[in-house]
């Protein structure tokens, strides 16, 4: 299960740059700092279907079997558990984003159903993270040879806060930077924590 946990890591971490990479290029004039990732998947977006199906889809379907089989391989505790429930939940909402775009711009003055839909899942997941990545530091802490794991947990946590503080004024210039900021929190823990279950021996 560690390597199964380490590959869905690498790989859906990996996926998630390269969506927002290929298609913050293929999008004309889309700035990372000031836009959502979202909004290359939105409604009427260059490559928005392209970006949905085949980037926000993979990437939730890879961190949610992350979340499945690092929750196996970790040492068992009910903090670790819940953790592990968050990451899936902050998953779910690249799954969700493929079925339910947002409007084109995400930031409608009328939102459609795919818009309000697209903010109710996504939102649970955000809004756990900063408690998410605590709870798994704490657990992390008494794991074998993980100090390292919960010192990082901690630091992310501190990120992703920063990060979902930034994404209350969807009108400032630089939200899409502070959903990056929480974003990355995020995924550089799902990577660490891959990377310390695929190394963990089976005994340990």
């Amino acid at each position: 299960m560690g390597k199964l946990a380490m590959a869905t890591a690498l790989l859906g971490a990996a996926w998630l740059i390269a969506m927002v990479l290929i298609g913050g290029a293929t999008f004309p004039g889309y700035d990372h700092v000031s836009q959502y990732i979202s909004e290359l998947g939105a409604t009427g977006a260059p490559r928005g279907f392209e970006v949905s199906w085949f980037g926000f889809l993979p990437i939730g379907i890879l961190i949610c079997a992350f979340a499945i089989f690092a929750g196996l391989a970790a040492p068992r505790s009910v903090l670790a558990v819940l953790g592990f429930v968050g990451v899936f939940l902050f998953s779910i909402g690249y799954v969700g984003s493929a079925f339910f775009p947002c409007d084109f711009g995400c930031r409608p003055e009328e939102p459609s159903f795919s818009q309000v839909m697209h903010e109710l899942i996504g939102l649970a997941g955000y809004l756990l993270a900063p408690l998410t990545l605590l709870l798994l530091g704490i657990a992390a802490w008494s794991w074998p040879r993980a100090r390292w794991l919960a010192v990082w947990s901690f630091i992310e946590a501190a990120g992703a806060l920063v990060g979902l503080g930034g994404l209350f004024d969807a009108e400032s210039p630089t939200v899409g930077l502070y959903q990056r900021v929480l974003e990355a929190s995020m995924m550089s823990w799902v990577v660490a924590c891959g990377l310390y279950l695929g190394a963990r021996p089976r005994t340990a």
